[in-house]
């Protein structure tokens, strides 16, 4: 049984909001001018932002220093492109890991005509055995954890689930934490119910188990440290 001081849910209506003519985000942690106490970072975990972006429109980030951040579409495509003269189009299955040893500035960009949605992670750690770089994994298994990516501080994985089916996850290191973000669907993780655009981080564990309660159903989960 999980301890309730352990445990904290961050549910979707409650995130920062901010919204102009080019997008809209979604801040699970303090973010520019979102600020609240419950919302601090969680372990080496400090940015978690769901974006969508309107047709032809782009979004400058400035990143700080010693920091890794990561940018996955969830639908349609972006564009990526930074000051090293990176330039990659990210789709399903794809995203773009970026090494940030000083500030860094970097545009997403939406080329299409249609909507996209994309989420940024960002971890502070040290940085120097990474580099800028273009990834991708495969949804070929359902029902399974996919390995995402794996870094000095956090590894993360990504699943989509029939409903009714069960998983778990043990931890590969027991003083680390455990964030998942719900992405499509609904469900019962550690005894808690979770709905699109909620999320749950839980500390003193050595595992996790859910269920899915509805069908095609997504979810993403980070172990991370807490140091």
């Amino acid at each position: 049984m999980i301890k309730q001081n352990s445990a904290q849910i961050y549910l979707a209506a409650s995130r920062g909001k901010q919204q102009t003519e080019a997008y809209n985000c979604w801040s699970t942690f303090n973010f520019d001018n979102y600020q609240e106490e419950s919302r601090k970072a969680f372990g080496s975990l400090f940015l978690f932002n769901h974006y969508i972006l309107a047709p032809k429109q782009s979004l400058s980030i400035v990143a700080q220093k010693n920091s890794l951040h990561y940018i996955l579409p969830l639908f349609g495509g972006i564009e990526f492109k930074d000051q090293k003269q990176n330039n990659n189009l990210l789709v399903t299955e794809q995203f773009q890991q970026v090494v940030c040893q000083e500030e860094t500035n970097f545009e997403i960009s939406n080329p299409f005509d249609k909507n996209v949605s994309f989420l940024q992670m960002a971890f502070v750690t040290k940085t120097d055995a990474y580099t800028t770089a273009f990834l991708g994994f495969n949804f070929k298994e359902k029902n399974k954890l996919i390995p995402l990516f794996e870094n000095n501080t956090a590894s993360a994985f990504i699943a989509q689930f029939d409903g009714r089916n069960e998983a778990h996850y043990q931890l590969k290191n027991k003083e680390n934490g455990i964030f998942t973000f719900i992405i499509i669907g609904a469900f019962e993780f550690e005894n808690r119910l979770l709905e699109v655009g909620d999320a749950l981080s839980l500390k003193e564990i050595e595992a996790v188990e859910w269920e899915a309660l509805s069908e095609n159903a997504m979810l993403l989960i980070i172990e991370t440290s807490l140091a």
